[in-house]
Order: structure tokens, then C-alpha cells, then sequence
């Protein structure tokens, strides 16, 4: 097998392959939740090595919520299946980004049914409710935060105005989640952001999860592996505010950030877009958008028929 195909298989075996037609073929013109091919949200989401980029981040912010992190310690199979989880995670970003309007509606009620039967107490004696419409809010927040972030430090600079496209394109899915209210421009994110700072909190099992994650927990890993979690664990917490780091532990001198953690990334973005370039999913949600036919050729890069 040539290099390329080895790195196609190992990206596809943590991801998936995200081709189902059933899910993004469809009704000819249908652009999705998202809006469509000329929206933000296909710009920076059909970029693999961004939400590869982005995707701890993302996690490790939502989990710093301890009501968010109790659902998922004590009623989640990250320990047993991480890599299901992941395909999950992500699975959720492009069926609700680039599946028809039927099959990403189908997938966040699924989603939504889910956290309303999870239910619990931290262990700090506090209830919770999956389905909490300002949990939920907080979920949902976190993806679109960390994976601007990414895309704007290592794609493109975006404008203001356009990554306030992109929060409003992305608040339709959240509050299609069960969240009453979600940030739908910086200004808002930003204040949203402070105003929720005081109930994050790192406690014991969010420490269990980020050494889960890291390799040093009752995940067992060799050196090597070890030392890449590491730097991917840092250079995605990198995308956060220093105080954000500083909650977790990350945080790291600039120097070495600069000498270390981005050119880390970078070479990572590098080598995920040469393995894939564009995803399956994106080319079927384009076609069944602008009424191109797609002819699968078993790769990722199918031919496009008018």
C-alpha cells in the first residue's frame, strides 16, 4: 500500500469515512441546516485537519463544566470505546453541517432524546440534567469556538463580520439541540464566555479524563504515543484563552508554544489535508446541493459528472 493509502486508513479508522448517501444525498437543491455551499460553516467544517485541530479543545472546554463533565465520567463509553466517541463527536459535526435537512434533524433529535434520560449528581452533591437547555448551550458553544479559532489561526484570518456568519449559521443546530439561547456573534460570545467562567471547575474526574486522554491513566500507551497526545493535548488547548489553559494545566511559556506547539499542528494539518483532502460527505452534500451528479470511484476523489 503507497504512503497516501496507509494515511487515508489510519485517519479512517479514528474518524470514519463519512460517506453515507442515505445521510447526505438527497433531494436535489437541499443545502442542509448549515446553509449550503456559499456559508462559512462548509468552508471551515470541510476541512478535516481544522476539526482535527480543534476537536480536544472543544472537548476538554465543554468538560470543563462540571455538570457536563459528571454525565459524561459517570454515563459515557470513552473508556471502552474512545474511538467510537471521536467518530461520534465528529460523525455529529458534518451530519449537521453537510446531511440533507432530513438526516441532520433526524440525528440531533436523536442526540437530544439521549441527554434527556441522562440525569445524576456530581460529586459535589449537585444535581444535573443532560437536557439542561444552559448545559447544552455551554456543549454546544465550544465546537464552533475552538474550530474558528483553528481555522482563522491556521487557514485563513476570518473577518468579524464572518465569524459572526458563522455563529449564526451554527446557533440554528444548537438550539435545534435544546438550547433556548447560544452566542450568534463574538461580541455575544465573548460575554457569554465571562459570564460562565465562574461555573467552570476542574475536580477529580476531570483530571481522571484528561490523563485518560493523555495516555497516563488506565489507558495503557508506549512512549511515543504518549508524547504525541501530549502535544496534541497542548497544541489544541493552545487555541483557548491563557486562563482556559491555566485551568487545565497547559499553558506553556509563548517561546515554546511558538517553537513547538504550532509548528506541531501545522505539520499535522499538512499531512491530514495530503491524505484527505476533501471528505466524501462534503462532495455528496455539494452534488445533492447544486444538482451535480456524483460518480463514486471508492477514494476521496470522486468524480463529478454534470
Amino acid at each position: 500500500m503507497s504512503l497516501h493509502g496507509r494515511l487515508v486508513a489510519q485517519i479512517e479508522a479514528i474518524v470514519g469515512r463519512h460517506d453515507e448517501p442515505a445521510i447526505y444525498s438527497g433531494d436535489p437543491g437541499d443545502p442542509g441546516l448549515a446553509g449550503g455551499p456559499g456559508s462559512i460553516s462548509w468552508e471551515i467544517h470541510a476541512d478535516l485537519a481544522t476539526l482535527f485541530v480543534a476537536g480536544t479543545a472543544a472537548i476538554l472546554m465543554e468538560l470543563a463544566h462540571p455538570s457536563v463533565m459528571a454525565g459524561v465520567f459517570e454515563q459515557s463509553s470513552y473508556r471502552t470505546k474512545p474511538e467510537q466517541r471521536a467518530r461520534n463527536t465528529l460523525g455529529y459535526i458534518l451530519r449537521t453541517t453537510f446531511g440533507t435537512t432530513r438526516a441532520a434533524t433526524r440525528v440531533i433529535e436523536s442526540v437530544r432524546a439521549i441527554h434527556e434520560r441522562i440525569r445524576g449528581t456530581r460529586p459535589d452533591g449537585i444535581p444535573y440534567h443532560a437536557g439542561d437547555p444552559e448545559l447544552l448551550a455551554w456543549v454546544h458553544t465550544c465546537i464552533p469556538w475552538a474550530v474558528m479559532t483553528a481555522y482563522d489561526r491556521y487557514t485563513r484570518r476570518l473577518s468579524t463580520e464572518e465569524k459572526d456568519r458563522y455563529l449564526r449559521e451554527q446557533a440554528v443546530i444548537g438550539r435545534m439541540g435544546g438550547a433556548t439561547w447560544v452566542p450568534e456573534s463574538v461580541a455575544q460570545l465573548d460575554d457569554y464566555v465571562r459570564r460562565m467562567r465562574p461555573h467552570l471547575a476542574i475536580n477529580e474526574q476531570t483530571v481522571s479524563f484528561v490523563d485518560f486522554i493523555s495516555g497516563n491513566g488506565e489507558l495503557v500507551v508506549g512512549r511515543a504515543e504518549k508524547v504525541q497526545r501530549w502535544l496534541t493535548l497542548h497544541a489544541s488547548m493552545s487555541l483557548m484563552p491563557a486562563w482556559a489553559q491555566r485551568l487545565f494545566g497547559t499553558q506553556l511559556p509563548g517561546v515554546v508554544e511558538r517553537a513547538l506547539l504550532r509548528p506541531s499542528d501545522r505539520l499535522g494539518i499538512r499531512v491530514v489535508r495530503y491524505a484527505i483532502p476533501e471528505l466524501l460527505c462534503v462532495q455528496l452534500a455539494r452534488s445533492r446541493a447544486t444538482h451535480v451528479v456524483v460518480e463514486p470511484t471508492g477514494t476521496h476523489r470522486l468524480s463529478l459528472v454534470r
